[in-house]
């Protein structure tokens, strides 16, 4: 009698083994990338291993236009944030960017280095621009905006610039209400420095 008990407990043990293995496991949920963006149209997000990946918004790199140079913090180096941490360049125009985020610089995007047009074509993706090891990041988040808040204030932004050449509304806009690229080429330097000091919150060149 035990005997048969014993085979039975192992027939339904190997069944159960069985049915579990056959089992489909179920996919893993897409991770939700939350990005933060600083007033002066920068941006970071958290990597997995707890380092910060920044780069320039896409409002930024749009008035800004094509990019013909970037000049990246060396390596080692702590930016701050709110004080300059690189540099971008249009042309004759040059934009110093402030640093959403405080820390050392651990890498640098050699792909945009060679290729700095990608901070146009995927602001938020290949033309990330450099990977920072954080400091007291909790504390500056709270300076940043993300989700809808970022989404309101990027409207507002837009609206501003609007604003800003409502007297002359055919230098901004193309058909379709689309920024006109390289939008620098057609301001004047006085109109430049009040742009770049009023959305990238800098004096620039």
């Amino acid at each position: 009698m035990s005997l048969i008990l014993a085979i039975t407990a192992a027939t339904i043990i190997i069944l159960v083994r069985l049915m579990v293995k056959g089992k489909p496991r179920a996919s893993a949920e897409p991770v939700l990338v939350k990005r933060y963006v600083h007033p002066g149209h920068s941006w970071m997000k958290l990597t997995q291993d707890g380092d910060v990946v920044v780069g320039v918004d896409d409002l930024g790199q749009s008035v800004i236009g094509t990019v013909d140079e970037v000049k990246l913090p060396r390596l080692l180096r702590r930016v701050r944030q709110g004080e300059v941490g690189w540099t971008v360049k249009h042309g004759d125009r040059t934009v110093p960017m402030r640093s959403p985020v405080s820390g050392r610089v651990i890498e640098k995007n050699e792909m945009v280095l060679n290729d700095p047009m990608l901070i146009n074509s995927s602001p938020y993706g290949d033309g990330w621009l450099f990977r920072v090891r954080p400091q007291g990041l909790d504390f500056q988040l709270g300076n940043l905006f993300t989700g809808r808040a970022a989404a309101k204030w990027q409207d507002m932004e837009r609206a501003e610039l609007s604003r800003f050449f409502s007297g002359t509304p055919a230098l901004m806009f193309q058909e379709g209400g689309v920024l006109l690229q390289n939008l620098a080429d057609k301001c004047s330097d006085d109109e430049w420095r009040a742009i770049t000091r009023q959305f990238f919150l800098v004096d620039s060149k």
